[in-house]
C-alpha cells in the first residue's frame, strides 16, 4: 500500500474496476467477494511519481458506506501525475469519464485536465515540469482565484 490509501464506495464495484484498468491503467492486487459484491479490492495505479493504490468497493448504505450521485457534487478529488495530460484525459474520456475540464496550461509547464468517473469521483490528470516551483504554483492559483466568481 502507499502511505495513503483511499477507500472509494462506488456503486458498481466489479465495473468500477474494469473502468480505472481502461481509464487509469490500474493494475488489480487483489479482490475480495461475499456472495456476489466485491467487498474489497486493492489496485495500484502507476503515476510519474510512483505507484499509488487505493481500494473499491461496493457501497453498503446500511453500514455508512455510499458511492457518490455521479451527477452530484463531490467533496474529494484524485490527482494523478501523468507523463502526458492529454493523452492521460483521452484515455479515461475514452474509457467513459465525463470531462469536467479540457486539458489546459495554468502556466510554464504545468498541464490539467479534469473527469468525472461513471462512479461519481473527480479525478485530475497533471503533468508538472521539474522546474515548477512552490512559488510558481502560488502564483497562479492567486490569479486563478481573483477570477472566480464571489458569495
Amino acid at each position: 500500500m502507499s502511505a495513503l490509501h483511499p477507500n472509494l464506495a462506488v456503486s458498481d464495484a466489479r465495473a468500477a474496476i474494469d473502468f480505472y484498468i481502461a481509464a487509469f491503467g490500474a493494475e488489480v492486487d487483489d479482490v475480495i467477494t461475499a456472495g456476489d459484491a466485491i467487498i474489497h479490492s486493492d489496485l495500484r495505479l502507476p503515476t510519474t511519481a510512483g505507484f499509488s493504490t487505493f481500494t473499491v468497493a461496493q457501497e453498503f448504505p446500511g453500514a455508512g458506506s455510499t458511492a457518490p450521485d455521479p451527477d452530484g457534487p463531490t467533496s474529494v478529488s484524485f490527482t494523478v501525475p501523468v507523463p502526458d495530460t492529454d493523452a492521460a484525459y483521452a484515455r479515461a474520456v475514452a474509457a467513459g469519464a465525463t470531462s469536467t475540464a479540457e486539458p489546459a496550461d495554468w502556466f510554464e509547464g504545468f498541464r490539467q485536465a479534469a473527469v468525472r468517473c461513471p462512479f461519481g469521483h473527480r479525478w485530475y490528470v497533471v503533468t508538472v515540469a521539474d522546474t515548477v516551483t512552490p512559488d510558481d504554483v502560488q502564483r497562479a492559483s492567486d490569479a486563478w482565484m481573483s477570477e472566480q466568481p464571489t458569495g
